[in-house]
């Protein structure tokens, strides 16, 4: 069976204030329980019937390697909506033991780190990803700069939000997350702003 892998994004509340972003990787061709769990991750879809729809692919189909971790990462993506942050955890790191080299799966790993406030882990687990690559590299430096906002390092943080919109200039949550810095030139210092 020809399936091919498809990365999409979706946005996932991390309870701050502002969105980290899961980076997906889908199933696209083919007609099986996968492709089903493919097309309910792609629309956003999470539910308990669906996830045992990915959960019996995984048991039941006979999946390439690429395929069978694309797969785990789904499910992880909607155990992620429905706020099963354990189980996600545990469907990526399934994707990650399948194929190590799905730099997708270790960025959604580190959104669900982010959510449980590990901003280092969060931070080293999206950096293999993004060294890795991913279809769509702009969540990755989107993550990135989100687990370091959250770690005080600003000025890192500005140029990854910076970078994500010159990779996908109408990225909406890092045009967001831009409002709040405010760049000070260092001839600035000496009159800083009132307020």
């Amino acid at each position: 069976m020809d399936i091919r892998i498809l990365s999409l994004t979706c946005a996932v509340w991390i309870g701050l204030g502002f969105a980290a972003a899961s980076a997906q990787v889908l199933v696209s061709v083919g007609n099986s329980r996968a492709r089903s769990c493919y097309l309910a991750a792609k629309q956003g879809f999470a539910s308990a019937d669906l996830i045992k729809t990915c959960s019996t692919s995984l048991d039941e189909e006979n999946l390439t390697v690429k395929d069978r971790a694309a797969t785990y990462d789904n499910r992880g993506i909607m155990e992620t909506s429905l706020g099963r942050l354990d189980q996600a955890l545990a469907s990526f790191d399934a994707a990650i033991r399948t194929d190590a080299s799905l730099g997708d799966a270790h960025v959604n790993r580190g959104t669900i780190l982010i959510r449980q406030k590990e901003y280092e882990d969060a931070l080293a687990e999206i950096n293999t990803g993004i060294e890795l690559g991913m279809a769509f590299l702009h969540i990755g430096y989107y993550n990135r700069a989100v687990a370091e906002e959250l770690l005080g390092r600003y000025r890192d943080a500005y140029y990854d939000y910076m970078y994500t919109l010159e990779l996908e200039p109408g990225f909406t949550a890092a045009q967001e997350r831009l409002k709040v810095f405010r760049v000070i030139r260092p001839g600035d210092m000496a009159n800083p702003p009132a307020g």
